[in-house]
């Protein structure tokens, strides 16, 4: 075929360079590594008539193929998905989108373009919203081409579109070589695609839809289970069936588990519960709380769960914040409205909980005593003591509570002692001690009839009487005793404070049984045989410490006023030259706050004849400590 026979090329089927362009082309600046840049400005544009203008010296033109496809140039129109003709050659390449969050931009009219491939039939779909960026650099200077009415009308009419990300694709400048090489690979990258960035239907973005951000959404925080009741202590009093309160009820429905002995189970049977029930001893309560849990437990006690109860030993266990007490009516208080007695002027002494000598240490003249009882042979024993002690004239009311019913009956001490029928093992008995024989002193000042072979030894009673004057102990307080071989001081504390816990230091625990029962002490006084001054780390921190003069004064000083509690009071006797020294020795380093001597002269009859024989005079001292710090 020689030239004559190649036909010319026609306008439509002329290379991309000389065919109309439907709408103005941008140029694609340079792209930044990090932001892209704005629209590129026009390469290319149409003339009124529609003749196509010369091409870009830039671009060489293509060889023309054998067989294209005429088309005629199509106007932009508004729709942004058309699919023009297959004619037109692939356009210069679109601007990338810039994304500006929280400001309205419009976008710029959408081109989109179907090249026809070699005989494969792939088309070649491009699409642009070019929104201008708010923070984007400003694009490179370019001369700016002409615009023909209808490219203007266009972009008018073209509505704002959603701003999508576009693939990157490469720039003129990035181009090989050979040109339709490259092109044909862009043409398949567009080519396979998925149809999702074509077939979403356009929407109009308003400037609340672009300007107001969208609020994250904040997860609901997991709801926290609710923290479980304290350990409640439920008393069901005297009465069968019980008569519970509002709360009590609550309480029993709402609990984790229920625990109580038998007969306290027993009584909950009316009021069919679903809760979850479970035996405990009445003496060993407080450990099968430890062990199945406290938090939402409940605890069921026949009676007052304070007096007949573990609700103070729970109380001193756990803490008033993880255990309410609900109150009831329990034997003690039972037994004193039938008699008409106020609880208030009756001392309880609970011998379920304490040995006898717990009562003895309490005897003292015309007084009331409530006495709980859980054998059927402590009321005799009770009676045989208060005529051991002087009080055999000693009224006792005894308190039985049978099938519900409170039945209680007076006896002398002596009748009591010679009762031979059992009696209520949970009774309550009411004594009154009434005058007393003299056995036991009242006030500070035992006999040496009381101090047995240790009278010879013992203090003076007048400095006992001044040593425990200058303590002023305390019922709940803990307290020291220190001397050499007797306890005078020590049993005179104990007598005098039943309630304070004294502890004896240097005597034999078993010569101190034999005083405490021949002076009336209770259980409060414990001794200690030997011990030395580093040995009293170990104890509990006292309150008041007496201290006798003998070897190791001044250690025995030192060690009692480092471990005397803030508020505290020493005081200490000396009775021969060196342990005077010592006293004035410790003076010196802690001041003392009081100093007394007593001389004293024992008043004798020899022949008929009065005589006083003076006896070693005694040094007394007195230390406070200073309280602590708020």
């Amino acid at each position: 075929m020689n030239e004559d026979q190649i036909p010319a090329p026609t306008p439509e089927t002329a290379d991309s360079a000389e065919a109309p362009k439907p709408a103005a082309r941008r140029k694609t600046p340079a792209r930044s590594p990090r932001k892209k840049a704005a629209s590129a400005p026009v390469d290319a544009a149409a003339d009124e008539t529609g003749a196509a203008l010369p091409a870009k010296p830039k671009r060489a033109p293509r060889k023309p193929k054998a067989k294209a496809a005429e088309t005629a140039p199509v106007p932009p129109t508004a729709d942004l998905f058309a699919v023009l003709a297959p004619a037109a050659p692939p356009p210069a390449e679109p601007a990338p989108t810039t994304h500006a969050d929280g400001e309205s931009i419009p976008a710029t009219p959408v081109e989109a373009s179907v090249t026809a491939d070699d005989g494969a039939g792939t088309l070649a779909v491009a699409e642009e919203a070019a929104p201008a960026a708010v923070d984007a650099p400003p694009p490179a200077e370019a001369p700016e081409q002409p615009a023909d009415e209808t490219s203007v009308a266009a972009d008018a009419a073209v509505p704002a579109g959603p701003r999508r990300k576009r693939k990157r694709r490469r720039g003129k400048g990035e181009r090989g070589a050979d040109e339709g090489a490259d092109e044909a690979g862009e043409q398949l990258e567009l080519g396979s695609a998925p149809d999702t960035a074509v077939s979403e239907p356009p929407f109009a973005a308003t400037p609340e839809a672009v300007e107001a951000p969208i609020a994250p959404v904040e997860p609901a925080p997991a709801a926290e289970p609710a923290p479980l009741p304290p350990l409640t202590v439920v008393s069901l009093g005297l009465d069968q069936p019980p008569t519970l309160s509002a709360q009590a009820l609550a309480a029993l429905r709402e609990a984790r588990v229920v625990l109580g002995t038998a007969d306290a189970l027993d009584r909950l049977a009316g009021f069919q519960l679903d809760t979850p029930q479970e035996l405990c001893a009445a003496d060993s309560a407080h450990l099968d709380v430890r062990r199945v849990g406290h938090a939402g437990s409940v605890l069921v006690v026949v009676g007052d769960a304070t007096g007949d109860g573990p609700a103070p030993e729970l109380l001193a266990e756990l803490g008033p914040a993880q255990v309410r007490v609900l109150p009831g009516v329990g034997r003690v208080q039972a037994a004193c409205a039938a008699l008409g007695l106020s609880a208030e002027i009756v001392s309880v002494v609970d011998l379920r909980r304490a040995p006898l000598a717990a009562l003895r240490g309490q005897l003292r003249a015309h007084r009331l005593l409530a006495v709980p009882v859980a054998d059927t042979g402590v009321p005799g024993a009770v009676a045989r003591l208060l005529i051991d002690s002087g009080f055999a004239g000693a009224r006792v009311w005894v308190c039985e509570f049978n099938s519900g019913h409170l039945q209680s009956k007076a006896w002398l001490a002596t009748e009591l002692a010679e009762l031979r029928d059992p009696l209520d093992p949970h009774a309550v008995l009411i004594v009154a001690t009434g005058p007393s024989a003299g056995v036991f002193a009242e006030l500070p000042g035992l006999s040496d009839a009381a101090l047995g072979e240790d009278a010879g030894a013992a203090l003076p009673v007048s400095v006992r009487a001044l040593a425990l004057a200058w303590l002023q102990p305390a019922a709940w307080e803990t307290g020291w005793a220190i001397a050499d071989g007797e306890a005078s001081l020590a049993l005179e504390w104990a007598r005098a404070v039943p309630t304070a816990r004294v502890r004896a230091v240097g005597v034999e625990p078993s010569l101190l049984g034999v005083s405490m029962a021949r002076a009336g002490v209770g259980e409060n006084l414990a001794a200690v045989a030997s011990a030395t001054p580093q040995r009293c780390r170990e104890w509990p921190v006292p309150e008041a410490v007496f201290v006798r003069g003998g070897v190791g004064l001044s250690d025995w000083l030192a060690a009692a006023w480092a471990r005397l509690a803030p508020g505290g009071r020493l005081v200490a006797t000396a009775e021969d030259d060196n342990a005077r020294a010592d006293l004035l020795a410790f003076a010196a380093e802690v001041p003392a706050e009081a100093w007394q001597e007593l001389s004293l002269s024992r008043g004798e009859t020899v022949a008929g004849r009065l005589r006083f024989a003076p006896a070693a005079p005694v040094r007394l001292a007195l230390w406070r400590k200073p309280p602590a710090a708020c």
